[in-house]
This record gives C-alpha cells, sequence and structure tokens, in this order.
C-alpha cells in the first residue's frame, strides 16, 4: 500500500509574509549593505526575496532633477541699531535715602554715612521723566552676530564699592568677559552674588582694593541677579551675565542704544528691579523689526501701576551690635534694611 500522507518540509529561514502585511522601512545604506550580505551568504535552505526601500534625502531628488537646491540661510548683508528712551509716566515719589548723611548709628558710620546712600530702587530723571537702570535685551543669541561682536570684549569690567554702595548699580557683562569686584573703602566688604544658573560668588573684598577679585559668570542668566554686601545688609545692586552683545542700561535720562543687530523682528524684554514678579519684566517679548543701516527708534513709557511698591513692614526693621562697656549693654548702631 502507498503512502500518500504529505511530506514534511523544513521550515524556511524566513517567513515570506503577505504584501499587505509587509511594513515599510527606511534604513541607512550601510545597514542595506549588511543585510543583503546576511541574506546571500546565510546558511539558509530556500532564497528569500527581500524589498528595501531607501527614504532619499530631502530636496535630493529636485537636485538630481535639475531643481534648486534647498535655501541655506545665511549672513545678512548689514546690521541695525535700537534706540530709545524709557520714561515714567506721572508724578514719581520722592525715596528717602536708605542711609541719612552723618547717621552715626549705622555700621562703620565713619565710612558707610559720610555721604547719604540713597535708594535706587527707582530712580526717574526730574527733566525728562527717564527711568534709570532698566535693561533692554534680546530674549535669545540670534542665528547671525556681527562679526565684530561674535566674541567677548577683552577688556574687563569693574564693580566697585565706594561709600557702602555698589557702583554701577546694575552692570551687564557678556559670559566669558572678566569682570574685578573692586572697593575704594577704608573698610572691608564681603560681596555675595545669587545666580540661578551660575555658582554664587562669596568674597572678602578688602581695604581700598583696587586690583579686583575675579567674578566671572561661565553661563548667563535669565534676568539680573542679586548682589549683596554680608557685612553691611542695605548694600544691593545687580549683575546680568549674558551669551550675546544685545543689551543695555538706560543712563540716567532712561536712554538707550544697542548696536550691531541682525536685520528682521527681534523679541526683546524690558527688566527693572520693582517690576512684579520673580522675573521683574515691565514687558515680554516684545517685537521689535530692525533694518539694515538703520536706527530704529522704540521710546516705551510706564506708569506706577507697573511697578511693584515697596514693602512697608509693620515696625522698622532694626540691627543692633551690642557690646558691653562698665557692665552696662550699650546700643552702637542700627541698621535700616531696604
Amino acid at each position: 500500500m502507498t503512502d500518500r500522507s504529505p511530506v514534511q518540509r523544513p521550515a524556511p529561514c524566513f517567513a515570506k509574509p503577505s504584501p499587505s502585511s509587509l511594513p515599510v522601512v527606511f534604513f541607512s545604506r550601510p545597514f542595506v549593505l549588511s543585510l543583503l550580505s546576511v541574506i546571500c551568504c546565510g546558511g539558509c535552505p530556500e532564497a528569500q526575496i527581500v524589498s528595501v526601500t531607501i527614504k532619499p534625502v530631502a530636496g535630493a531628488s529636485d537636485v538630481a532633477a535639475g531643481g534648486a537646491a534647498p535655501a541655506v540661510e545665511t549672513a545678512p548683508a548689514g546690521y541695525g541699531n535700537l534706540v530709545g528712551t524709557i520714561t515714567f509716566e506721572g508724578t514719581p515719589r520722592n525715596l528717602s535715602p536708605i542711609i541719612a548723611a552723618g547717621d552715626t548709628t549705622v555700621k562703620d558710620a565713619a565710612v558707610c554715612s559720610v555721604m547719604a546712600v540713597p535708594d535706587e530702587s527707582l530712580v526717574v530723571n526730574a527733566g525728562n521723566k527717564g527711568i534709570a537702570n532698566a535693561v533692554i535685551f534680546l530674549e535669545k543669541r540670534p542665528a547671525f552676530v556681527k562679526p565684530e561682536l561674535a566674541t567677548p570684549p577683552a577688556n574687563a569690567v569693574f564693580f566697585d564699592q565706594k561709600g557702602c554702595r555698589f557702583l554701577p548699580h546694575v552692570l551687564t557683562v557678556q559670559v566669558g568677559q572678566q569682570l574685578l569686584v573692586i572697593s575704594g573703602d577704608a573698610i572691608p566688604h564681603n560681596t555675595h552674588t545669587y545666580p540661578n544658573r551660575n555658582n554664587p560668588f562669596s568674597q572678602l573684598i578688602g581695604v581700598n582694593d583696587r586690583s579686583g577679585v575675579p567674578c566671572n559668570y561661565k553661563k548667563s542668566e535669565s534676568t539680573p541677579l542679586e548682589v549683596r554686601c554680608d557685612f553691611h545688609p542695605w548694600m544691593k545692586a545687580y549683575h546680568f551675565p549674558v551669551d550675546h552683545p544685545y543689551f543695555a542700561v538706560t543712563d540716567k535720562d532712561g536712554k538707550f542704544k544697542i548696536e550691531g543687530l541682525p536685520p528682521g523682528k527681534h523679541s526683546f524684554n524690558v527688566w527693572h528691579e520693582r517690576a512684579p514678579g520673580n522675573a521683574r519684566l515691565l514687558v515680554r517679548k516684545l517685537q521689535i523689526t530692525i533694518e539694515i543701516d538703520k536706527d530704529t527708534t522704540k521710546d516705551l513709557t510706564y506708569a506706577s501701576t507697573n511697578f511693584a511698591a515697596l514693602p512697608t513692614p509693620s515696625r522698622r526693621q532694626v540691627a543692633f551690635e551690642r557690646f558691653k562697656s562698665g557692665g552696662d549693654i550699650t546700643v552702637s548702631q542700627a541698621e535700616r534694611l531696604p
């Protein structure tokens, strides 16, 4: 009797899927060659047909067919400037000095109260109502920076201490540019920064140190950071390290100028220490279009409602330095904190 049962054949190395179930996979050319080598040289008892689709590079087919190559962004033919004035609308109130001249109750009065220490939290020019110490800056580094401005300046910037007051009140510096903390006071200070992205700087600055202690920033900050003196707590200022040259601090008349901007629409932020919120921005993403070889003017005005009120503690904050003299406790110092 003849056995007519089906012959059992070994399964092929690769099961041949139906066209509807075969996924489309994109491989790089090196991978395709390796795969074909495995298929052709392997010990598979049956030849297999494998279809591979190679994804073309964007624009390659157009170029091969005589079409235009994809557009490549090139450096601009020129650059422009941004100028303007930031002013106060209305009548600002006069701010009393933080330390009055001749106040013998403050720490190191022989140095710290020889002259009054002004409240610089909102400085408005009485003549044109220009707001000093505001910072206007490009939100992020653009694709193209004017070649002369592409690297940080070689000259150092100086942050001084004179009469127990920081000078300048707002200092801008590019990342990579040297910053030296100096002092013109006959007493020591301990300058202390409070950054978000950089390491804090907390260093003793010696008596009349005109050589300076390096305080160099390795990263940019999104907004200016606060600086204090640990010995004289009323001393306060701001540093603003940035990774591009497109920023300006308003002068005593509220005027500013940012040079060498690439043409096109840019997004600017305006910072002031009395602006509300943690970021202290008077305006975010201010859209300004810069034209080649022109001064673009942008004047800005802010009223008192745009500035946060100064804190008014329920009782005067006083710091005392006490020492014993003849068995009695004598108050030798009273410091007003901002």
